[in-house]
């Protein structure tokens, strides 16, 4: 009996020790984690700071941005390697101007109509409603998918804030649709969510012929041919005609052939293993950095 409480007690310190080692080892290495993954936050913030620094330093000119855009660079950071690249931040167009005039001007909203025939839709007015419906701010459900309808929904009524509630949108309209191989693919090239400019000077076709729709084939294509970069209109070779309602503000959206901001991203690897991407807006003249966006740090 003694015996066999002995043994008894022994396996209890046992199993009490086994339970202390295995939770030791846990946290062991739950702190290891978390002590690397913050090391690649600091290493983060000394990114930035180091390409701030570095880029304000820097007189870029128009030049530099329009015939390097979107060429990554390799950079040696020391414990940090990475690819940086500038490109112009004035590429896209903003779809929240666009859906604001095509509720008013009745040109928008056949440009707009046109462009979503030409993405093959089976059911163009379907799309515009869902769009229509997440742009707007009243209570009006133009569709089923209403984004009012969702408990917590990625996209806010009233604005499309970024690719996240685009994708959402098109989810919906996949599902309503029975559309299942709609791509973001097609919309990521041309919309953009803030700003009212865009540089002519890195425009596609599809752009071009969404905010002029009354230019011509041949006036398109050498618009879009980007053979060199345009200071003023009078150096692109069109018709005058067409010179002169160039630069007028399309659909909400004002045309200039001039960076005024540049666009800079760096996907990096750290020392510690942990990988992550950030991204800043920065004006050419100020060199002020804003809409900076920090994707979230990866650690094995």
């Amino acid at each position: 009996m003694r015996r066999g409480i002995v043994l008894f007690i022994t396996l209890g310190i046992l199993l009490m020790l086994s339970s202390v080692i295995f939770l030791f080892l846990r946290q062991s290495g739950t702190l290891k984690k978390s002590v690397r993954q913050n090391i690649a936050v600091i290493q983060t913030n000394l990114i930035l700071s180091d390409l701030s620094a570095y880029i304000k330093s820097q007189k870029f000119s128009q030049d530099d941005i329009f015939y390097g855009s979107g060429i990554p660079v390799s950079l040696d950071l020391g414990p940090v390697s990475g690819f940086l690249t500038i490109d112009s931040a004035q590429t896209k167009i903003n779809i929240n101007a666009i859906l604001a005039a095509v509720q008013k001007d009745q040109a928008a909203l056949e440009s707009f109509l046109n462009w979503l025939e030409r993405q093959r839709l089976k059911n163009p007015q379907l799309m515009l409603a869902l769009l229509l419906d997440t742009y707007d701010t009243d209570l009006y459900e133009r569709e089923r998918g209403s984004e009012i309808k969702i408990e917590k929904p990625w996209f806010q009524n009233g604005t499309i804030p970024n690719a996240r509630s685009l994708e959402t949108i098109l989810q919906s309209y996949r599902i309503l649709s029975g559309e299942g191989n709609l791509s973001m693919e097609n919309w990521e090239s041309i919309f953009g969510y803030d700003g009212e400019t865009f540089d002519l000077n890195y425009a596609t076709r599809e752009q071009l012929r969404l905010l002029y729709p009354d230019y011509p084939d041949s006036v398109i294509s050498k618009l879009s041919a980007h053979e060199e970069r345009y200071e003023k209109p009078d150096e692109i070779p069109i018709d005058d005609e067409y010179k002169m309602t160039l630069l007028e503000p399309h659909f909400g959206i004002t045309p200039v052939l001039t960076t005024a901001d540049m666009l800079v991203s760096v996907d990096f690897n750290t020392s510690q293993e942990c990988s992550g991407s950030m991204a800043f807006r920065m004006g050419m003249k100020k060199k002020k950095i804003t809409h900076l966006s920090l994707s979230p740090i990866v650690c094995p």
